[in-house]
């Protein structure tokens, strides 16, 4: 398992004009199904992904995600190994 800081570079407008691309990106972590949790920093600076794969697939698909293709963000990826799952609330 990875967790993947994106770190902004660019302006937030440009963020934003890259934002649906971020997300539907065919070859992405998204529409690969690899993405656990994902959402933004506060204060806006980035964003943080939980994702699952094998790490050469996370790599590539992190390089075509459009903020990190298109110098918008810098990625960092950490591999981890859970080892406490929260358990999850019964409805009842």
């Amino acid at each position: 398992m990875f967790l993947i800081t994106l770190t902004y570079i660019a302006p937030l407008d440009v963020i934003d004009e890259l934002k649906e691309a971020h997300y539907t990106n065919p070859d992405g972590l998204f529409a690969r199904g690899m993405v656990r949790l994902a959402g933004r920093l506060e204060p806006r600076t980035g964003g943080l992904m939980v994702v699952e794969g094998d790490r050469a697939e996370v790599e590539a698909a992190l390089a075509s995600d459009p903020f990190v293709a298109r110098g918008a963000a810098t990625a960092e990826i950490v591999e981890f190994h859970p080892t406490w799952p929260v358990p999850r609330p019964t409805t009842g």
